[in-house]
């Protein structure tokens, strides 16, 4: 038996040995801060591929035909590691400074194919543009059976010419649905939100930056109704992270023989805790986790992988 601190809460796992002291990285190993190594690359596992890649040139991206993906795969979020992943960007001290979420829709009955294509051109160019790094981003189904897209960054993006962008990269797609070229151009389809200001202002006309509980309980809000309610189904990537997010840990682990202050913290705090119990582990979640002392070691960490992520440009 070992415990296993995740981004989000305390799992006491009831089978098998505690694995190295740092996981969920797609790229490292740990057992202290001062001991990243990278992983050889029979080590590194791949949790899912890249999106498509389009012409750069709007004109034929509408024009080709997309590549196809196996007609009898389906694809589905991973929501356990996706809110692993969400938690641990959003503990990075960049993240902690500026932190938003982009909402990417598009014109009612638009082919799945097509919305995989415009996104991945309006991606591009927001990488090229703004220097879009780290981002982590999750699909989803209207109630119109359109896809729209909601995206977890921490760049900086001027929303009226990110909109612009995803107006260019529409246009040509007009002979294709009949759509009106005037009522295109005026497409306004990508909203964003600030994690750390709400959009509401207070009374005296400002609005006042969340503390980093209440930015956490939003992000947490966030995650519950785009990602753990989101049961829908694609023929293409229902989900993607950037790889320096894919890069960081979810978890620090402890032997149960070697951790005597944690299970002393834990029980000193016990009643704060909420406890959720199933056959092979249990699940301890705490309402105030990114401000708890044995979390230190894991941001510390991840601060160093992020970084070299950042270094190398």
């Amino acid at each position: 038996m070992y415990l296993s601190i995740t981004s989000s809460c305390i799992r006491e796992i009831y089978h098998g040995d505690a694995p190295t002291t740092f996981s969920g990285s797609s790229s490292y190993s740990a057992n202290t801060p001062e001991s990243i190594v990278k992983k050889s690359r029979d080590q590194r596992k791949a949790a899912h591929a890249i999106p498509i890649s389009v012409p750069s040139s709007c004109e034929q991206a509408a024009a080709q035909p997309t590549a196809p993906y196996p007609s009898n795969r389906v694809y589905k979020l991973n929501k356990s590691k996706i809110r692993k992943k969400m938690n641990a960007f959003f503990n990075l001290q960049a993240t902690r400074e500026f932190c938003a979420f982009f909402t990417i829709t598009f014109p009612s009955g638009l082919s799945d194919d097509h919305a995989y294509q415009l996104f991945n051109l309006w991606l591009t160019r927001c990488r090229t543009m703004y220097s879009l790094k780290s981002y982590l981003w999750v699909a989803e189904r209207q109630k119109n059976g359109t896809i729209h897209f909601h995206l977890l960054t921490n760049t900086r993006m001027p929303i009226r010419e990110v909109c612009q962008f995803m107006r260019t990269a529409l246009l040509p797609y007009c002979h294709i649905y009949n759509w009106e070229p005037s009522k295109i151009r005026k497409y306004n389809g990508i909203d964003v939100d600030n994690v750390w200001y709400p959009k509401r202002r207070n009374a005296s006309g400002s609005s006042q930056r969340r503390t980093r509980d209440d930015a956490a309980r939003y992000l947490g809000k966030y995650i519950t109704k785009y990602v753990s309610k989101n049961n829908d189904t694609f023929n293409r990537l229902a989900w993607h992270e950037s790889r320096d997010i894919a890069a960081l840990f979810t978890a620090q682990n402890y032997d149960i023989s070697e951790c005597t202050p944690l299970l002393n913290y834990f029980r000193d705090t016990k009643n704060n805790w909420k406890k959720f119990s199933t056959e092979f582990l249990t699940i301890y979640m705490h309402p105030t986790v990114y401000n708890l002392t044995p979390y230190t070691d894991l941001s510390a960490v991840n601060e160093i992988v992020y970084n070299q992520f950042q270094d190398t440009g």
